[in-house]
């Protein structure tokens, strides 16, 4: 374990020290990639380093508000980049892409044919031209995609990645994802160190095949270990994928590197939560909070991961602070319930109900919530809504089984057995009646002496706490099925059922006092006296 460490330890120090080197250049490779807000923020960040080419920054930041639709920006961009560098072809690309949107193309042709006087065979800027007029209307300027392609096979013997890349992306825009794949391969082949290459396959790929995509952009990390698009898009794969240790792992790593995002701290925050690392996802979410008090991701896994914890007056104090800080359409029924339990656990059960009430509300969906809902009515000893909620649950289900009926009659049993007031128990006893007759009168299901005690005790429950003739009525006919099995009335059977009748004829006795009926209640005072000298015989 301490060589593990110590090896962790010097990987995240080599990648802290050499990804400063990258900078500027993690922008570009995610304007490459596609993905310009990412693109924009490293650029923004890194504009003033001493490292970063301020022409080139300014090409790729005016690329980016171009994509935006920011045209003013974009042109206020490159003016900075020629300022910066009049020798430096980009910018010149940059204006006349400008002027292609603007409705210039002779303007247009002027800055492109400026470009290849300072970069002559320079590949890349003739492909970049070629995007130019295919960003602008890949129709109109058919023949002049065609043409610059051309040249560019032709100058490069059609071995250049950036020709690859771009067919590519026409290939995505038609939604040809498969010949897409195939033309970022061939990107990839032509030159095993083009990371938008790499990105738009596994992109492509991905969800044919996420294993293979996933080992492409291993692929990548090898050839860029200190790339932040190549640590973070194998990151992003791992999670997707489900890979919850790999992707936390990776994103451990990859959050050390200089050019990772806010919100992928947030995001690492979570999977050391799934990943049952509690005290680092605490740690983790107190950085973030420390600059970002209501982030959204993070202050819900922060009360997440101290209610896993059992850290409940913690928990509950983060919680209203998160509720308190977003509005409700934000939230989720997992964040409802998570509160609920918090405040369970800290004895508050009162409130937890209020939690879940609300979550049934606002997630009709979830019928989970119902079942949730009923257990904590339950232990909150409110028998009757907790019997209630769990038949609205079990009216969501398909196909309940047996052992849902049975249930749901012993719910109602617990429910009118614990009432006060004679008619409301007299209505929970009925509600449990239609669950047990759901079985006692299925001609698929064969009948056992435990349907018909409860349907006798719900008998009872609903009459005042009294056995009545149905009750009587429902022991008869367990003492029947009893009598089926001579086993059930062997003291010297482990399984033997000798308790069921003397409660049954326990009742009996008691019913046939009442209504003065001698000789059943004599019978039953025999019957029940002789169960108990079988059971005596026994100890």
């Amino acid at each position: 374990m301490r060589i593990k460490l110590f090896l962790s330890l010097l990987l995240a120090g080599g990648l802290l020290a050499s990804a400063q080197t990258q900078g500027f250049k993690d922008g570009i490779e995610y304007y490459k990639a596609g993905q310009y807000a990412n693109a924009r923020t490293i650029l923004e960040r890194t504009l003033n380093d001493a490292s970063t080419d301020k022409s080139l920054a300014n090409y790729y930041l005016g690329q980016v508000a171009l994509a935006k639709g920011e045209k003013a920006q974009a042109k206020d961009y490159f003016d900075k980049g020629l300022a910066a560098d009049q020798s430096n072809p980009y910018n010149y690309v940059g204006l006349g892409a400008l002027d292609l949107l603007n409705g210039n193309a002779k303007s247009a042709s002027d800055y492109f044919g400026e470009a290849q006087k300072l970069a002559k065979k320079n590949v890349e800027i003739t492909v970049a031209i070629a995007r130019a007029y295919y960003n602008a209307d890949p129709v109109a300027y058919q023949k002049d995609i065609e043409k610059y392609l051309l040249k560019a096979r032709k100058d490069s013997k059609s071995k250049d990645a950036n020709i690859y890349v771009l067919e590519g992306d026409m290939s995505m825009d038609k939604a040809d994802y498969g010949n897409a794949a195939a033309k970022y391969e061939n990107a990839i082949t032509n030159d095993p160190s083009n990371s938008e290459g790499y990105v738009k396959f596994a992109n492509a790929y991905f969800n044919v095949n996420p294993d293979f995509a996933i080992e492409k952009l291993q692929e990548l990390v090898n050839q860029h270990p200190n790339s932040a698009l190549a640590q973070r898009e194998l990151a992003e794969k791992y999670f997707k994928a489900n890979h919850w240790k790999k992707a936390s792992e990776l994103y451990g790593e990859y959050i050390k590197n200089p050019n990772h995002f806010t919100e992928d701290k947030a995001r690492y925050a979570v999977l050391l939560y799934w990943a049952e690392k509690y005290p680092e996802a605490i740690s983790v979410s107190d950085e973030i909070l420390a600059t970002d008090p209501t982030n959204f991701q993070t202050q819900r896994v922060k009360f997440l991961t101290q209610t896993a914890m059992q850290k409940y007056p913690e928990a509950i104090a983060s919680a209203q602070k998160f509720f308190a800080s977003h509005d409700q359409k934000e939230f989720n029924a997992n964040d409802y319930v998570t509160y609920a339990d918090a405040l369970s656990g800290n004895g508050q059960d009162s409130l937890a109900v209020v939690q879940y009430e609300t979550a049934v509300k606002l997630f009709p969906e979830n019928t989970d919530l119902l079942k949730n809902l009923s257990s904590i009515y339950n232990k909150n000893k409110d028998y009757a809504k907790s019997a209630d909620a769990y038949a609205a649950y079990l009216e969501t289900q398909a196909n309940p089984s047996p052992d849902d009926f049975y249930g749901m009659a012993t719910r109602y049993l617990q429910a009118a057995g614990s009432s006060t007031d004679t008619i409301q128990a007299r209505e929970l006893s009925q509600r449990g009646i239609v669950y047990i007759n759901k079985l006692i009168e299925n001609p698929n299901i064969k009948p056992i002496p435990q349907f018909f005690q409860r349907l006798a005790f719900l008998e009872i429950a609903g009459n005042n706490k009294q056995p009545n003739e149905a009750s009587v009525a429902a022991l008869t006919k367990m003492v029947e099925l009893l009598d089926q099995d001579p086993a059930n009335k062997d003291p010297k059977n482990p399984s033997n059922q000798l308790n069921l009748y003397k409660n049954a004829y326990a009742f009996m006795q008691q019913y046939y006092k009442g209504i003065k009926d001698n000789d059943n209640y004599k019978l039953a005072v025999d019957n029940y006296n002789a169960i108990n000298e079988l059971q005596n015989s026994a100890q």
